[in-house]
């Protein structure tokens, strides 16, 4: 993670209260994938995280360059690198203790209900196999509490919080054959980027 704020271009900050000013990562700047993308036809590969996996080492194992860290998170519009990635379950069990107090809590307390509009369905059409996915919305308590039980469902904290975890394990990357590319335009790259306002 110590490379990720590295291509950040820096601004001069007055410390408040003092006439000292420093050089600060501007970090109200970043690169625009979107932009990137748009001036050149890219193609990418998608990546399932494993526990274990940080941005360096994926940049490493995909791009032979820990340095390309920031290209893995920006790619991915990841920009908390510490709770928009993939948790392992002892940093997730950690995270979630510290958010709502205990894990017991986040087991017992309901996040939110839903309603099953659809089952998973496998559909077999002229030797083509196709899977349907489930369909739900989340409802309200009187709603759900109309619903027969097999097309409701109650999520708790933690089962919700899971889920977005599992969810951040999917990224992509840019493939590496525009590698070369990137390194050309790195220097330039935040000339292009948007400013967070």
């Amino acid at each position: 993670m110590a490379l990720f704020f590295r291509p950040y271009p820096t601004t001069a900050y007055r410390i408040p209260g003092t006439d000292r000013t420093v050089s600060a990562t501007d970090i109200t700047r970043r690169f625009s994938v979107s932009n990137f993308m748009n001036n050149n036809k890219v193609s990418f590969d998608e990546y399932f995280v494993q526990d274990g996996d940080r941005p360096d080492t994926v940049a490493y194992e995909y791009y032979g360059d820990v340095t390309l860290d920031w290209l893995v998170l920006l790619t991915n519009e990841i920009h908390d690198p510490y709770f928009e990635w993939h948790m392992s379950d002892e940093k997730f069990d950690s995270y979630i203790t510290q958010k709502y107090g205990s894990l017991s809590y986040a087991y017992q307390t309901n996040h939110h209900y839903e309603w099953i509009t659809q089952q998973q369905q496998i559909i077999v059409e002229s030797g083509i196999q196709r899977i349907l996915p489930e369909k739900t919305l989340i409802v309200d308590y009187t709603t759900y509490a109309t619903l027969p039980a097999g097309s409701r469902r109650s999520i708790s904290i933690y089962d919700y919080e899971k889920n977005k975890n599992e969810d951040n394990r999917h990224i992509y990357l840019i493939d590496l054959n525009y590698t070369y590319l990137i390194r050309e335009q790195h220097p330039y790259i935040f000339d292009e980027g948007v400013t967070i306002r």
